[in-house]
């Protein structure tokens, strides 16, 4: 027989005529071509998952097998290739496996995990994920709804599981359902402050058929990347912006994770050469700047920071910071700047329950960050700043600490 990546390929049930499902039949194995159904009358929820993950472009999954997940192997096997699945040693590899791709391909990152141990397993990739506004969708494949309250091996209850960690948990709990609920959790997942999602796929909702045409199959464009939708922030808070930094006698900026996830970099490395700011960053705002850009400081913080870039945020009149959450890793336990009188702290993020919240800003700038700094580039003049004395000094200081260590 055939195998699917180790698995044996198992075939299409013979016909069955189930009482109160009567398109209950088999779609021949050509149902999904080209990301289109054809007509022939129906099809299981699972080629319908399959069919819209198509539309949506996604081009892996990584995951580990299990029985409850077979209907949708079935429907990957049947979708010729074009979804590649990666098959993990264990569901934690799988998650954080999913992470890595929606990190370096900004698309969402797909994974999936059979039931009871595997959604288990699945939890510290899908929290990271979350923690750090990673799209990362967990399908978890759960047992048969007939079974649930009689001691059915592996079953828990997988979305109370992943609430805490995760935008959304939920079950879908018939096939007809697939197709909308997957458009909400992807808008979900990549919209606003991305993040992780999850939904728990029972053994109903994968094998059950539903009419074609009975759900529309489409996908929605813009959250087949992240971040969807985009926001900006009012003209006039981006004037108010341009005002306090135009002032500025030592600029600096602050680049969080954000910035990487809003791909706004060449925005502030232009920023960056018409203030003359030196740019720190946080752990997770690396790769903002190349690290041999005389305005490239280093990194903050109490995890592996650089002395220089301490001194540069300690001594700016302004701090700009930019897609960072200002947490206890960044700031020190909040130690990280000092108070001092007169010095103005801006922020720019795209969560506003994020703005101020640990440090007294200035000004708060709620939008996205790459299309705020476009913003806001306008409002400034184009020509790079000369060098100041003060970024000599700090280059100075940097280059004795690469010398002695």
């Amino acid at each position: 027989m055939p195998r699917v990546h180790g698995m044996r390929r198992w075939r299409w049930p013979a016909p069955t005529n189930r009482p109160g499902n009567a398109m209950n039949k088999p779609v021949d194995p050509a149902v999904i071509r080209e990301g289109a159904i054809l007509d022939q009358g129906s099809m299981t929820g699972a080629q319908a998952l399959v069919t819209m993950l198509l539309e949506y472009d996604v081009k892996v999954i990584f995951g580990v097998p299990g029985d409850t997940s077979l209907a949708l192997y079935e429907a990957l096997y049947d979708a010729d290739g074009r979804i590649r699945h990666v098959m993990a040693r264990d569901e934690r590899s799988a998650t954080f496996m999913a992470d890595a791709y929606a990190r370096l391909a900004h698309r969402p990152g797909f994974c999936e995990c059979p039931s009871g141990a595997g959604a288990l397993y699945s939890v510290p990739g899908v929290a990271e994920a979350n923690a750090s506004s990673i799209p990362v969708v967990l399908f978890t494949s759960g047992i048969s709804l007939a079974g649930e309250g009689k001691g059915t091996i592996t079953e828990m209850p997988h979305h109370t599981l992943f609430e805490p960690i995760t935008k959304h948990s939920s079950v879908v709990n018939s096939a007809a359902k697939v197709p909308e609920t997957l458009r909400r959790i992807l808008r979900i997942a990549t919209s606003g402050r991305p993040g992780a999602v999850h939904l728990v796929l029972p053994t109903e909702s994968m094998g059950d058929r539903i009419a074609l045409g009975a759900a529309s199959l489409h996908a929605e464009a813009e959250c087949r990347t992240y971040p969807a939708y985009r926001t900006r922030s009012s003209a006039a808070a981006v004037e108010q912006l341009a005002a306090h930094l135009r002032s500025a006698e030592r600029p600096a900026i602050v680049a969080g994770g954000g910035v990487n996830h809003s791909q706004a970099n060449a925005q502030v490395l232009d920023l960056a050469q018409r203030l003359g700011a030196p740019v720190v960053t946080t752990i997770s705002g690396q790769g903002t700047m190349p690290d041999e850009h005389p305005l490239a400081l280093g990194v903050v913080g109490d995890n592996g920071f650089h002395p220089h870039a301490h001194r540069a945020l300690e001594e700016a009149d302004v701090l700009l910071y930019v897609g960072c959450k200002m947490g206890s890793v960044s700031t020190i336990k909040w130690t990280l700047p000092s108070a001092r009188a007169g010095r103005k702290i801006l922020q720019i993020d795209l969560d506003p329950t994020l703005l101020a919240n640990n440090f007294e800003n200035t000004l708060s700038v709620a939008g996205d960050a790459r299309l705020v700094l476009e913003d806001l580039l306008q409002q400034l003049p184009p020509q790079a700043a000369p060098a100041s004395a003060w970024v000599e000094e700090l280059n100075r200081a940097r280059q004795d600490f690469w010398t002695q260590s």
